[in-house]
């Protein structure tokens, strides 16, 4: 018992302390010492003080990794500057039609002092358009253990934090880069080295296997998949794919799995065992030997270590790994261990290995999987054997079904403030899925994998890869089709951490033998984290949110009953923008299902690239706009080559004009911008070619205070308002991003505004906001606050106050980058 404590109080404890305030991991060495020793002390007395002993074990030896890799970092005399650079690269190399990226060590720099670890990506020179996929274009060969000489422009990893969204920067120090390079010119490759690390061996291995499997894989229609089952290239499988697992809860299959690792070790280790016992030579037997269990236990450890190597090494494969080590050796030593012991023995050696696993998903997805598995493994023991066949099958088939309802909900907890949603398609699709993909898709790309790699015929290998993708399709047909349902997935909201903890609780709960309590008590603790939905707004309040997104605008701002969305930020692809990335997801994740009022400010394209995908997530009521929004529409479906009309339109569109107003919900929103007189407009201000002079302008006036959004509304606009007689306001989101064409010095004065907001990108090429602008808002008294340096904001109309938090600021972590000056 208090080994057991011991080693879930290290692993506790080298975890959470992931999430200490950056202030707390500062503290000098003989602080962690004192602590030590204290509980060392106290575990003299009272033997469960070791349990505290490992736990400030635990802690040190995760910060003490954690100060190692954070004196990694780009010096600042070098951020956003070329440096020239020598490195080896390291990782299996991510391969787009424009690009190549890919983890490197670096060798030397100058100037120097670069992190030892880097992630370089090499774009192609020709620019592509917006709506069409770019040209493939031609890169020399990369590869693992290559070293090459490039001059690359250097930032330390940066990201969008918005609340409940991807935190890239936390992703970048659990992989262990601390910088980020994009290539200038034009690399040269050095002399290559035989010598390499056990790491860059293994990715060069993963290197060529990919290749050979290349020619058999990459024209059909699942084999990015093909390549995710045999090599855990995810990075493979294309975006709206990813959709489809998600809502038919298949992820877990098209990953290196635990249940894929385990299943490979067990066929090995039978086949091995089957061969051992049959070798004999006259009367000499293998067998008595080596015995053949002791054999086939070795083998398959051996077979499942090898896959898991080629596969990635990730944090599942460990854990299985870890786990058919510690099995292995006790069924050799004649030693039982219990589940507890075993998977707290794996999860001690993945963090002693890798202190970051805890602060990946995986981690605990895995873990909590294995562990229902466990929890419910005694019943499988207990299934009767008695009757015919039939009713042994119909029994085995009706407990498998219990099972896997038992782990979808007990995993809902965990999958719920992940992703958002619930797959209620989950449980038809795993019902054929689990059966199809694990014991036939799998191993037979598995054997794909071996006969490419010992370069069989290559008839072979084609009828080999033939019949897996065939399987493999005749899985996804339906899952396609249960995925496409309205009902596949159901949103939840994103809930108070302390309903989770309640989930949790019910989650341990049902996993009690029974007798203890009923499982239906803890079913009931799940359905406030589930059902729950965040408090309404009071009469007369408002919420607004500048959603990080770089550099764009997008608005969302809140009543009580009503959500309106002013702007949608930028578009980077065909199929990539803001409206995808960033918005779609936050609402969902708000339990925002349908957007009341839509406005685009006007038609540059970081304001309205997102359009099209905020369309197509969420219905819209209306929409204002200061430009013909379907034709807008109509000319983005040419573009992107989609059926005209495909694009679901609001239910009403309209112009922003000025004195255009409504009122709900104690709230008036009021058009100051464009007028409405287009001759008087084009009079003073010229013809509507310049997109910015008629974007539309939108006041906010609550019961106690009031806000303004600009778009990207200039000085001339700005004196316009105020001659119309435009007032003073408590909130300001500054016009074109800080930019010094607007915010003009008597307009600033005028508004008396407490807190201005400027959505703007890290490091953007257009050095937004300007410092003139900068110092004039705070002249004037106002908060100038950027999206880049807080992250997501948020502003809070209420009776008492207004209130302000940035999602950098109020959810600080040791992984963020420094703002840029």
């Amino acid at each position: 018992m208090i080994g057991r404590a011991c080693l879930a109080a290290f692993v506790a404890a080298a975890t959470f302390t992931h999430f200490l305030a950056p202030s707390y991991l500062n503290l000098p060495v003989w602080i962690w010492l004192v602590a030590i020793l204290l509980a060392l002390l106290l575990a003299l007395r009272f033997p469960l003080g070791y349990a505290l002993v490992f736990a400030c074990l635990g802690s040190s030896y995760s910060v003490w990794h954690i100060q190692d890799r954070l004196s990694q970092a780009v010096p600042a005399a070098d951020i956003n500057k070329v440096s020239r650079v020598e490195l080896e690269i390291q990782s299996l190399v991510h391969m787009g039609p424009a690009y190549r990226q890919f983890q490197a060590r670096v060798l030397s720099s100058q100037p120097p002092g670069l992190p030892e670890q880097v992630l370089v990506r090499w774009n192609a020179t020709q620019r592509h358009s917006l709506y069409r996929e770019p040209a493939v274009q031609h890169f020399p060969e990369l590869m693992p253990g290559q070293r090459w000489r490039m001059s690359l422009l250097v930032r330390p990893p940066q990201g969008a934090r918005n609340p409940h969204g991807f935190d890239a920067e936390r992703h970048a120090i659990t992989q262990g880069w601390r910088a980020v390079g994009s290539v200038r010119g034009q690399p040269q490759e050095m002399e290559f080295d035989p010598a390499h690390s056990w790491a860059t061996w293994t990715e060069r291995l993963r290197h060529s296997l990919r290749a050979a499997l290349m020619p058999y894989v990459q024209e059909r229609r699942w084999g990015g998949v093909m390549l995710a089952l045999s090599l855990g290239d995810q990075a493979s499988i294309a975006a709206p794919d990813w959709v489809t697992f998600n809502r038919s809860g298949l992820t877990h299959l098209v990953s290196i799995s635990g249940t894929h690792v385990t299943f490979l070790a067990v066929l090995l280790a039978g086949l091995v065992s089957w061969c051992w016992r049959r070798v004999r030579w006259r009367r000499w037997a293998l067998a008595e030997q080596i015995p053949a269990q002791i054999a086939a236990t070795w083998i398959g450890i051996a077979g499942a270590g090898a896959y898991c190597v080629i596969a990635g090494w990730g944090v599942p494969a460990q854990r299985t790994f870890l786990m058919l080590l510690v099995v292995g050796l006790c069924r050799i030593r004649g030693l039982h261990l219990g589940a507890s012991r075993i998977l707290l023995i794996a999860a001690f050696v993945v963090v002693l290995h890798d202190p970051w696993a805890g602060l990946t998903t995986g981690f605990y997805l895995s873990f909590a999987a294995v562990s229902v598995l466990f929890a419910f493994a005694h019943l499988m023991g207990h299934v009767p054997s008695a009757g015919s066949m039939w009713q042994r099958w119909c029994r085995r088939i009706w407990f498998a079904i219990q099972l896997q309802v038992l782990i979808t909900l007990a995993l809902l907890p965990a999958l719920a403030p992940l992703f958002h949603e619930i797959s209620l398609a989950s449980l038809p699709a795993n019902a054929y899925a689990i059966t199809l993909i694990g014991s036939v898709v799998t191993p037979l790309v598995l054997a794909l994998l071996i006969l490419v790699a010992i370069q069989a015929p290559p008839e072979w290998c084609e009828r080999v890869a033939q019949v897996a993708h065939a399987v493999l399709d005749l899985t996804m047909q339906p899952t396609v089709w249960l995925a496409e349902r309205s009902l596949a997935s159901v949103p939840v909201p994103a809930q108070h951490w302390a309903w989770t903890v309640l989930a949790l609780l019910g989650v341990l709960l049902m996993l009690l033998p029974k007798g203890f309590m009923s499982r239906l008590s803890g079913l009931s603790l799940l359905i406030p984290a589930l059902a729950l939905r965040p408090p309404l707004l009071q009469e007369g309040d408002w919420d607004l949110f500048a959603l990080d997104i770089g550099q764009g605008s997008a608005v969302v701002l809140r009543t009580r009953s009503q959500v309106l969305l002013f702007d949608v930020g930028n578009r980077y692809g065909p199929d990539s923008d803001e409206g995808k990335r960033s918005i779609a997801p936050w609402l969902k994740a708000k339990g925002i299902g349908r957007v009341d009022t839509l406005v685009l400010s006007h038609a540059d394209m970081d304001h309205v690239g997102g359009t099209r995908s905020v369309l197509q997530a969420v219905p819209i009521s209306r929409s204002y706009s200061s430009f013909d929004l379907d034709a807008h529409l109509n000319r983005e479906e040419r573009l992107l080559g989609v059926m005209s009309g495909s694009t679901v339109r609001p239910e009403q569109a309209l112009r922003c004009q000025h004195e255009v107003s409504w009122e709900v919900d104690g709230v008036r929103f009021r058009f100051w911008w464009p007028p409405a007189d287009e001759a008087s407009f084009k009079a003073a201000y010229g013809s509507q070619e310049d997109k910015n002079a008629i974007s539309c302008v939108l006041e906010v006036q609550g019961a106690r205070h009031s806000a303004l959004l600009l778009g990207d509304a200039g000085v001339a606009q700005e004196q316009a308002m105020l001659a119309a007689g435009l007032e003073a306001v408590d909130v300001v989101v500054v016009g074109h991003h800080g930019s010094r064409t607007s915010s003009g010095a008597h307009f600033v004065k005028r508004m008396q505004a407490g807190l201005a907001i400027a959505q703007l990108g890290w490091w953007n090429r257009f050095s937004h906001p300007h410092a003139v602008v900068q110092a004039r808002w705070e002249r004037s008294g106002a908060l100038f606050l950027r999206t880049d340096q807080w992250g997501a904001l948020t502003v809070e109309s209420r009776p008492s106050a207004l209130y302000y938090f940035g999602e950098r600021d109020r959810y600080a972590r040791y992984w963020q980058s420094p703002a840029p000056p």
